[in-house]
């Protein structure tokens, strides 16, 4: 990347369906600091319409690891599995839109290791979501992960513009109307049928500076189907993540619309106060997508399917960010944002 866009340029971009990887311009690399910054707590939580939870004060939440570490969990669930044959996407059958920012588009790193998800009723796949917003004409994707039975956990970029643009709907996001969000999709098959948003979450720290250390976001649904296809669990600790094994599953935009594609069997590279940086293999479409290891019983705050980071960005700038694909680190604000999100 020979330069960064400006703030402004940087605030508008959102991952077209065919276009773009991930947002390509960025502010500086976060602190190289492993543990969460002594700010960990505040809330600073915005909705695009409706109440937004109180912030729980969660301090019983907080544990030590096996290691002495602090940090703590939630777990996830499996689901009942029960899928719905037959059912369609009504835009299942649509070609992908292209043009738009070049920037970074790509962040397939150096051979594309990715492979395809099918079946997608197995957990955790049909715990991930297609996100998929249609505005006047045209198309956007983004990738989330049920976190509870109502709840979609995903990449702030994905539901407002960020740094104080106007997305076109209620306090500035993205309108909640043009959302569709198909849990465990497998093309053209949607065994789990199609939710809407009943309210969009995210933080000032994104819809008001557009930083990218707080690009995360949710979407309750009008659905409970968490209920069916499970959720993930997910966790933060103030140690480093450096050399934790990583997977990331999504909906890449430059595959078959509505492929589900996965990219395991690495670890993560370098451990930031509010980002993780990786090399698994994503394409546009995959922000918001989980950054999750399998955590055998006994390991600290979580185990099973669960997620440490929401993918939000492929390689720019410098280093480690010009290298590395990388995303939002749940953190110890992030964590309680999530779950207040999820409980209120």
């Amino acid at each position: 990347m020979t330069r960064t866009p400006s703030i402004t340029a940087r605030l508008r971009i959102m991952l077209a369906v065919g276009l773009t990887a991930v947002l390509a311009s960025v502010v500086a690399a976060a602190p190289a600091a492993a543990a969460p910054t002594t700010t960990a707590r505040s809330h600073g939580a915005v909705a695009d319409s409706g109440a937004v939870p109180t912030l729980a004060t969660l301090p019983s939440s907080v544990q030590r690891g096996i290691d002495g570490s602090r940090g703590a969990g939630s777990a996830g669930a499996a689901g009942t599995g029960a899928v719905q044959p037959g059912l369609r996407f009504d835009a299942g059958g649509q070609a992908l839109k292209t043009g738009g920012a070049s920037a970074g588009v790509f962040s397939v790193i150096g051979t594309d290791n990715r492979v395809r998800v099918d079946p997608t009723t197995v957990f955790p796949s049909r715990a991930i979501v297609q996100i998929v917003r249609t505005t006047g004409g045209s198309t956007w994707g983004c990738t989330g992960w049920l976190y509870g039975p109502s709840i979609v956990a995903t990449a702030g970029h994905c539901v407002h513009p960020g740094g104080g643009a106007d997305g076109g709907g209620g306090n500035g996001f993205y309108p909640r109307g043009d959302f569709q969000i198909i849990p465990g999709r497998n093309g053209a098959s949607t065994p789990y049928g199609t939710c809407t948003a009943t309210q969009l979450l995210s933080v000032t720290g994104w819809t008001q500076s557009g930083n990218e250390t707080n690009d995360y976001g949710a979407i309750r649904l009008n659905c409970s189907a968490g209920n069916t296809t499970g959720w993930f669990g997910f966790w933060w600790q103030g140690a480093t993540l450096t050399g934790t094994a990583s997977t990331v599953s999504g909906y890449p935009c430059d595959k078959t619309f509505g492929q589900q594609w996965r990219h395991a069997g690495q670890t993560i590279q370098v451990t930031h106060d509010q980002q993780l940086f990786y090399q698994n293999d994503t394409f546009g479409c995959q922000s918001g997508s989980p950054v999750y290891q399998t955590r055998a019983a006994g390991s600290s705050f979580c185990t099973g399917e669960c997620v440490m980071a929401i993918h939000a960005y492929g390689v720019h700038g410098s280093a480690p960010h010009s290298t590395n694909n990388h995303g939002t680190r749940i953190t110890e604000s992030v964590f309680n944002n999530l779950i207040t999100w999820r409980n209120g």
